[in-house]
């Protein structure tokens, strides 16, 4: 699976060809910095191994600054990536973000078949999560010990209720 960085790279240049800089000027436009930052080292280090791997490629439209485009084989790659993101649950919640910031390369077939996918695992997660509390509970295990696990109940519930407002408007 890509990385995030990789994942953010691919998915803008699915909605057009741009270079490395007005790249950064669209994370900064999309305040990621607060949720994802990303610094011009790495995203011209990335761009620079997505070019090896053939995932992108230089459009030689400009002699001073490389403008890239999603090749065939990087497309692929982000709608792989994006349906593996869809189908598990993390609780960094910035892999959702990306899966669902970058659907948009997926079919509306393929979108709904992923989100039917994820609305199981989050009903599958939420269901032995709380379980999982209730027997904690049962222990007398402090709640310094079991508030890691409302967060995770908490993630998942928002979580369910975004796939929701998403699901309805697709």
């Amino acid at each position: 699976m890509l990385s995030k960085t990789s994942i953010v790279i691919l998915g803008m240049l699915s909605k057009g060809d741009m270079n490395a800089y007005d790249m950064l000027k669209m994370i900064e436009r999309m305040n990621m910095k607060y949720w994802f930052p990303i610094g011009a080292t790495t995203l011209y280090e990335t761009c620079l191994r997505l070019e090896k791997k053939k995932y992108i490629a230089n459009t030689g439209e400009s002699d001073k600054k490389a403008v890239y485009h999603l090749t065939e084989s990087g497309l692929k790659e982000l709608k792989s990536s994006i349906c593996a993101l869809f189908e598990r649950v993390d609780f960094d919640s910035v892999w959702f973000c990306l899966a669902v910031m970058y659907s948009s390369v997926l079919s509306e077939k393929e979108l709904e078949k992923e989100i039917t996918i994820r609305r199981n695992l989050l009903d599958e997660y939420e269901k032995g999560t709380i379980e999982n509390k209730k027997i904690m509970q049962k222990n007398k295990v402090t709640y310094r010990e079991i508030c890691a696990i409302d967060r995770m109940v908490q993630i998942i519930r928002m979580e369910k209720e975004t796939l929701e407002v998403f699901a309805l408007n697709i």
